[in-house]
């Protein structure tokens, strides 16, 4: 055991003159620490900063005329009208087309296209024939890693914003 310190001080003694052991040591040491620290801080939060993923939004909703009530809904441009006073993604306003063609070429992340029955559809719950409003939704999972996990939280929020303002249209009537 006594041999096993005495080689143990000699090396150290040997680092301590070397300048370039010295400097490997140092890097050996301090590198993972760095690596994992700067990786840690990178993943913390990533929802924080999406301001800059592009995600197309689109609406060719033509609304939702009542015969039974007198009400008009355009759930596609209450959708729109909120998304513009939205700063957590870059959102895009465009049209369905370019939309699905910008989420192929790479241009945007994903896209979030609301098809032009959709008012109709929600409000079909009133009617013996119930149909299911849908979301179309594209998502370019070749561009980033994270990008397709944050733009499906914001497809997410944009279906809980419906819901809500369905809720509200539905409660004023």
């Amino acid at each position: 055991m006594r041999n096993i310190f005495s080689i143990f001080r000699n090396d150290i003694k040997k680092i301590h003159n070397n300048v370039i052991a010295m400097v490997v040591i140092m890097g050996i040491l301090v590198m993972p620490t760095l690596y994992a620290w700067f990786n840690i801080a990178a993943s913390w939060d990533p929802y924080s900063n999406t301001q800059g993923i592009k995600i197309a939004v689109a609406s060719s909703d033509k609304g939702y005329t009542g015969k039974l009530l007198s009400i008009h809904l355009n759930m596609g441009d209450e959708v729109l009208s909120t998304l513009h006073e939205n700063e957590q993604m870059d959102w895009v306003f465009t049209s369905a087309k370019k939309a699905a063609d910008g989420v192929k070429s790479g241009k945007y992340y994903a896209a979030i296209v609301i098809p032009k029955d959709f008012s109709k559809d929600m409000m079909s719950i009133f009617t013996s024939n119930v149909t299911h409003p849908e979301i179309k939704y594209y998502i370019n999972e070749k561009e980033n890693a994270i990008a397709p996990k944050v733009t499906v939280k914001g497809a997410n929020a944009v279906q809980q914003q419906i819901n809500d303002t369905f809720v509200q249209t539905v409660s004023q009537t």
